[in-house]
């Protein structure tokens, strides 16, 4: 019954990696088009460092941003060498 959807779960697998490829390329032009601004207090210890993007494109300069985009790549290359794998496989048997 797997071998039925091999074909579908490998595009899954390679939509995922192209997803997480998008977000990632959308979070280097956000931070290359607007850069960061570094606020520090008079001890240069306590810094801020703010975005000057707009509010919508703030919430995607964040670390959180990195690790989704990182691990929504890497599932989607899993899935699809998985994928992959398991169809040459079961065509060798």
């Amino acid at each position: 019954m797997v071998i039925k959807y091999i074909d579908k779960i490998i595009k899954a697998g390679a939509v995922s990696a192209l997803i997480g490829t998008f977000i990632l390329i959308l979070l280097v032009l956000v931070i290359v088009i607007f850069p960061i601004q570094k606020n520090c207090d008079y001890d240069n210890e306590d810094c801020q460092y703010i975005s000057t993007a707009p509010n919508i494109l703030k919430t995607v300069v964040a670390p959180q941003t990195l690790v989704i985009s990182l691990l929504t790549i890497a599932a989607g290359i899993l899935i699809f060498r998985f994928g992959t794998w398991f169809k040459l496989k079961k065509s060798n048997l």
